[in-house]
């Protein structure tokens, strides 16, 4: 017979029993009581009371536009359906400030990998970003980014099914499908462009646990990834030349005559003046709203998300999608009031840490 576990101490440490490849839930033992994962019904009750996407009030139906009667954060709707900011008498769109083959509207990890793949097309590239060059949401991020690189261990097909399975199948398959097999290609470019992930001593990649996933394959550097992500694709671009403008917010897309992106429209935060932006192609990586503070909540976003790119699309015509639900981040400080928002990474869950109440109960 197995030895029998080891005794609970006073502090009721918990000790997990999942089946993590077949997503069966889990159940906490602590000091010989079951605590089974909770049912449907009492589930769906519990977000009603408190999970802020699940309350009655806490969506609002677009009033116009392409989504009209999609109901979603008020808080976003009430810039969707916001008046222009931009003082026609003082933009002239019959001349442009700046042209270029490919302008990308965000200057954080998406948007500068977005640049770099843009310019080693052999297209001229121009990066317009809001604040500084890298501040953005990727320059906080802390656990690590998932790659399937583990040979027999791991493949992308596992790693697929655990993001539908973590997304409860509501994700675009199309979009997994491209994640799971282009991510360890993805992180090769990051390797070779210089980010040090952490290693073994034999030279190989380290990978932990993600929060739900059946298999080892988070690939992180130390507890400052997305800032070791950043300073690799920055230092890239800015080696190779890349035009960036600074403190230049877009506000406007500019369409042609057929209804097709055409540029931007910027402004300059430092002399108040609006610029336009002539582009072949249009990239939007403005990232996440988190700073909106949906329906209250503190976040653990950058300053600079703030939507952006969610009005400026909208206002062209394109659709949204998605947006009727918030990844809320479970683990970051509430108290001391200073600290609100400070992230705790993901590793915490990674490992096996649980989300408790007061009581030691999950």
């Amino acid at each position: 017979p197995p030895p029998p576990p080891p005794p609970f101490s006073s502090r009721r440490r918990h000790t997990r029993y999942a089946d993590r490849s077949r997503g069966l839930g889990d159940v906490y033992k602590r000091q010989g009581e079951e605590y089974p994962t909770l049912s449907l019904d009492e589930r769906d009750s519990r977000l009603k009371d408190f999970h802020p996407d699940a309350k009655e009030d806490s969506r609002t139906p677009i009033r116009v536009g392409p989504n009209k009667g999609y109901a979603i954060s008020p808080e976003i709707v009430s810039l969707l359906e916001a008046r222009s900011r931009v003082d026609p008498d003082r933009v002239d769109l019959s001349r442009w400030d700046h042209e270029t083959d490919v302008l990308v509207i965000g200057g954080g990890g998406a948007g500068t990998s977005a640049a770099l793949t843009a310019l080693h097309s052999g297209a001229d590239v121009l990066i317009a970003t809001k604040l500084r060059h890298g501040d953005a949401n990727t320059m906080m991020a802390e656990g690590g980014i998932q790659a399937a690189t583990k040979g027999w261990k791991d493949s992308p097909y596992h790693h697929y099914l655990d993001v539908l399975g973590g997304g409860h199948f509501k994700n675009d398959p199309e979009l997994v499908y491209t994640l799971v097999t282009e991510a360890p290609s993805a992180l090769k470019w990051l390797e070779d462009l210089g980010a040090m992930f952490s290693k073994h001593p034999d030279g190989t990649l380290a990978t932990l646990h993600g929060g739900g996933t059946s298999r080892r394959r988070m690939h992180y550097a130390a507890d400052i990834t997305g800032a070791e992500i950043m300073r690799t694709v920055r230092d890239e671009a800015r080696s190779c030349s890349v035009k960036v403008l600074e403190f230049s917010p877009a506000v406007e897309l500019v369409l042609d005559e057929h209804g097709a992106c055409a540029g931007a429209l910027l402004f300059d935060l430092e002399t108040e003046e609006y610029f336009v932006v002539r582009a072949k192609a249009v990239v939007l990586a403005t990232g996440g709203s988190g700073r909106l503070h949906l329906q209250g909540f503190m976040t653990t976003n950058h300053y600079g998300a703030t939507g952006d790119g969610l009005i400026l699309a909208y206002r062209a015509g394109v659709q949204l999608n998605f947006l009727h639900t918030v990844q809320y981040h479970p683990t970051g400080a509430v108290f001391p009031e200073q600290a609100e928002g400070l992230l705790i990474t993901e590793k915490f869950r990674g490992a096996g840490a649980n989300i408790l109440n007061v009581d030691g109960e999950q």
